[in-house]
């Protein structure tokens, strides 16, 4: 892109600067109110010393810094990359406590199975004893897991939060501005809403 840049500064600009520099030194010469050379000379020189100056930068500082900015973009595609892997393993985490939930309740379910079974053998008051227990206990289960499961699901929000909160305040402040940390924040804040 930038040799498309110097080529269009190396037509018709040059043109426009040469053109420049003469109205320019006629200017001087004008304001001087006589014809010496030295005032166009000095304007001259000025103009020879910029293009020289701009030369030299599109020749010398144009590969470095286009390399400079694609490896910084590449480190933080990388960076973006892990949160993201870091954030699918958190989701496999979340799912694998959904499913032990679930198998927990099957469990509690056969277990409810088992005891009014063996409470239809016994007495009447025993049976409405142990429906009773039954009751109580599977209540008890559930909100134990329930709890345990809003907890694991807070403690790896938390944690993904954090972890990407200091991985975004060790590397980005340097290459980013405050708009882009504000995309980012609110990018991030969309794709975990639903965990």
């Amino acid at each position: 892109m930038s040799k498309r840049i110097f080529n269009r500064i190396s037509g018709r600009h040059w043109v426009f600067a040469a053109l420049t520099l003469v109205l320019t030194a006629q200017g001087v010469m004008a304001e001087d109110g006589a014809n010496t050379w030295r005032p166009v000379y000095d304007v001259a020189l000025r103009w020879i010393n910029f293009g020289i100056l701009v030369f030299i930068l599109f020749k010398y500082a144009r590969k470095p810094l286009v390399n400079f900015f694609k490896e910084k973009s590449a480190a933080v595609k990388k960076e973006i990359q892990a949160i993201e892997h870091e954030k699918e393993e958190i989701l496999v985490r979340v799912d694998e406590i959904l499913t032990a939930r679930d198998q927990s309740q099957e469990k509690l379910e056969k277990l409810k199975v088992r005891i009014i079974t063996q409470g239809k053998a016994k007495k009447q008051t025993l049976i409405d004893n142990a429906q009773k227990e039954s009751k109580i206990l599977l209540e008890s289960a559930q909100r134990k897991i329930q709890n345990q499961i809003i907890s694991a699901q807070a403690d790896i929000r938390a944690e993904m939060i954090d972890h990407a909160i200091e991985i975004a305040l060790q590397k980005l402040p340097a290459e980013i501005d405050e708009k882009d940390n504000r995309q980012f924040y609110e990018h991030y804040l969309e794709n975990t809403k639903g965990l």
